[in-house]
Protein backbone atom coordinates (compact mmCIF):
# COMPACT_ATOMS: atom_id res chain seq x y z
CA UNK A 1 0.00 0.00 0.00
CA UNK A 2 1.61 3.15 -1.20
CA UNK A 3 -0.46 5.39 0.16
CA UNK A 4 -0.87 3.81 3.90
CA UNK A 5 -0.60 6.07 6.76
CA UNK A 6 -0.26 3.44 9.50
CA UNK A 7 2.95 1.19 9.89
CA UNK A 8 2.56 -2.30 9.62
CA UNK A 9 2.77 -2.03 13.80
CA UNK A 10 0.53 0.32 13.70
CA UNK A 11 -1.87 -1.63 11.12
CA UNK A 12 -1.59 -4.60 13.82
CA UNK A 13 -2.92 -2.51 17.03
CA UNK A 14 -6.23 -1.38 14.98
CA UNK A 15 -6.92 -4.90 13.84
CA UNK A 16 -6.27 -6.31 18.05
CA UNK A 17 -8.74 -3.18 19.02
CA UNK A 18 -11.00 -4.20 16.17
CA UNK A 19 -11.17 -7.90 17.19
CA UNK A 20 -11.42 -6.95 20.83
CA UNK A 21 -14.66 -4.78 19.81
CA UNK A 22 -15.92 -7.32 17.47
CA UNK A 23 -15.86 -9.75 20.42
CA UNK A 24 -17.29 -7.94 22.60
CA UNK A 25 -19.89 -6.51 20.84
CA UNK A 26 -21.20 -10.62 19.65
CA UNK A 27 -21.14 -11.16 23.72
CA UNK A 28 -23.04 -7.82 23.85
CA UNK A 29 -20.51 -6.02 26.10
CA UNK A 30 -19.13 -2.54 25.59
CA UNK A 31 -15.72 -2.01 24.14
CA UNK A 32 -13.97 1.24 24.80
CA UNK A 33 -10.82 2.32 23.93
CA UNK A 34 -8.10 3.44 27.22
CA UNK A 35 -6.67 6.84 27.83
CA UNK A 36 -4.59 8.36 25.18
CA UNK A 37 -1.52 8.34 25.68
CA UNK A 38 -1.33 4.94 26.91
CA UNK A 39 0.32 5.57 30.41
CA UNK A 40 -0.88 2.42 32.42
CA UNK A 41 -0.57 -0.23 29.60
CA UNK A 42 -4.54 -0.17 29.21
CA UNK A 43 -5.65 -0.20 25.39
CA UNK A 44 -9.65 -0.92 26.46
CA UNK A 45 -11.95 -1.78 29.12
CA UNK A 46 -14.77 -4.23 28.52
CA UNK A 47 -17.99 -3.92 30.68
CA UNK A 48 -20.66 -6.34 31.29
CA UNK A 49 -24.72 -5.13 31.71
CA UNK A 50 -24.50 -7.62 34.92
CA UNK A 51 -26.10 -6.40 38.03
CA UNK A 52 -22.48 -6.14 39.53
CA UNK A 53 -20.83 -3.93 36.86
CA UNK A 54 -18.46 -6.09 36.32
CA UNK A 55 -15.55 -5.12 33.82
CA UNK A 56 -11.78 -5.52 33.05
CA UNK A 57 -8.80 -3.55 31.48
CA UNK A 58 -7.19 -5.10 28.23
CA UNK A 59 -3.51 -4.33 27.06
CA UNK A 60 -3.42 -5.14 23.47
CA UNK A 61 -0.71 -6.82 21.31
CA UNK A 62 -0.54 -8.35 18.01
CA UNK A 63 2.26 -10.87 16.34
CA UNK A 64 2.29 -12.14 12.92
CA UNK A 65 5.66 -13.96 13.67
CA UNK A 66 4.17 -16.32 16.47
CA UNK A 67 6.31 -18.47 18.59
CA UNK A 68 4.11 -21.82 19.53
CA UNK A 69 5.44 -24.21 21.98
CA UNK A 70 3.41 -27.78 22.91
CA UNK A 71 2.41 -25.89 26.18
CA UNK A 72 0.91 -22.27 24.25
CA UNK A 73 1.87 -19.19 22.70
CA UNK A 74 5.31 -17.47 23.72
CA UNK A 75 5.20 -13.78 23.72
CA UNK A 76 7.94 -11.23 24.51
CA UNK A 77 7.14 -8.25 27.10
CA UNK A 78 8.64 -4.76 28.04
CA UNK A 79 9.60 -4.44 30.98
CA UNK A 80 7.00 -1.74 31.37
CA UNK A 81 3.83 -3.42 29.56
CA UNK A 82 5.03 -6.49 31.94
CA UNK A 83 5.22 -4.53 35.41
CA UNK A 84 2.11 -2.85 34.33
CA UNK A 85 0.06 -6.10 33.89
CA UNK A 86 1.03 -7.87 37.01
CA UNK A 87 0.24 -4.86 38.91
CA UNK A 88 -2.10 -4.99 41.75
CA UNK A 89 -5.42 -2.89 40.07
CA UNK A 90 -8.94 -2.53 41.23
CA UNK A 91 -9.65 -3.44 37.83
CA UNK A 92 -8.30 -6.57 36.35
CA UNK A 93 -6.21 -6.05 33.53
CA UNK A 94 -5.83 -9.08 31.09
CA UNK A 95 -3.35 -9.32 28.08
CA UNK A 96 -4.61 -10.42 24.82
CA UNK A 97 -2.53 -11.40 21.98
CA UNK A 98 -3.69 -11.14 18.17
CA UNK A 99 -2.08 -14.18 16.62
CA UNK A 100 -1.88 -12.77 12.98
CA UNK A 101 -0.31 -14.77 9.64
CA UNK A 102 2.93 -13.48 8.17
CA UNK A 103 1.69 -12.03 5.21
CA UNK A 104 -0.15 -8.67 6.00
CA UNK A 105 -2.22 -9.71 2.50
CA UNK A 106 -3.41 -12.86 4.50
CA UNK A 107 -4.85 -10.50 7.60
CA UNK A 108 -8.47 -9.76 6.71
CA UNK A 109 -10.66 -10.46 4.00
CA UNK A 110 -14.26 -8.52 3.06
CA UNK A 111 -16.35 -10.15 0.21
CA UNK A 112 -19.99 -10.17 -0.30
CA UNK A 113 -20.33 -13.55 2.03
CA UNK A 114 -17.53 -13.20 4.86
CA UNK A 115 -15.77 -10.71 6.97
CA UNK A 116 -12.63 -12.85 7.83
CA UNK A 117 -9.63 -12.58 10.22
CA UNK A 118 -7.53 -14.89 10.03
CA UNK A 119 -5.81 -16.88 13.32
CA UNK A 120 -7.02 -15.49 16.77
CA UNK A 121 -6.10 -13.84 20.17
CA UNK A 122 -5.13 -15.37 23.32
CA UNK A 123 -5.53 -14.15 26.84
CA UNK A 124 -3.56 -13.83 30.34
CA UNK A 125 -3.65 -12.50 33.45
CA UNK A 126 0.09 -12.09 34.96
CA UNK A 127 -1.01 -9.92 38.30
CA UNK A 128 0.25 -11.32 41.12
CA UNK A 129 3.59 -12.42 39.17
CA UNK A 130 6.87 -10.83 40.56
CA UNK A 131 8.20 -7.86 38.96
CA UNK A 132 11.15 -7.74 36.83
CA UNK A 133 13.94 -5.63 35.67
CA UNK A 134 14.82 -7.31 32.50
CA UNK A 135 13.83 -5.43 29.17
CA UNK A 136 12.16 -8.12 27.96
CA UNK A 137 10.53 -10.98 29.25
CA UNK A 138 9.20 -13.96 27.62
CA UNK A 139 5.52 -15.22 28.91
CA UNK A 140 3.68 -18.48 28.09
CA UNK A 141 -0.33 -17.74 27.34
CA UNK A 142 -1.31 -21.69 27.76
CA UNK A 143 -3.31 -23.67 24.30
CA UNK A 144 -6.54 -23.49 26.52
CA UNK A 145 -6.52 -19.79 26.99
CA UNK A 146 -7.32 -19.03 23.04
CA UNK A 147 -10.35 -16.72 22.47
CA UNK A 148 -12.69 -19.62 20.48
CA UNK A 149 -15.98 -19.24 19.27
CA UNK A 150 -16.83 -18.62 22.68
CA UNK A 151 -15.26 -15.72 22.43
CA UNK A 152 -15.63 -12.88 25.34
CA UNK A 153 -17.91 -14.92 28.03
CA UNK A 154 -14.62 -16.84 29.57
CA UNK A 155 -12.97 -13.66 30.03
CA UNK A 156 -15.98 -12.09 31.85
CA UNK A 157 -16.46 -14.74 33.83
CA UNK A 158 -13.00 -15.12 35.09
CA UNK A 159 -12.97 -11.16 35.50
CA UNK A 160 -16.29 -11.45 38.09
CA UNK A 161 -14.17 -13.98 39.98
CA UNK A 162 -10.67 -11.57 40.00
CA UNK A 163 -13.01 -8.96 41.10
CA UNK A 164 -15.36 -10.62 43.99
CA UNK A 165 -12.68 -12.59 45.95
Amino acid sequence: MDDAILSDNDRKAELSFAYLAALAAHAGYTCQRGPQPDVASVDATIRSGDETGTQFDVQLKATSTPSRGTDGLRFRLSRKNYNDLIADRMTPLLLIVLELPPACADWLTCTVDDLTMRRCGWWMSLAGRAATDSEMTTITIPEQQRIGTSGMAPLMVAARGWTHE
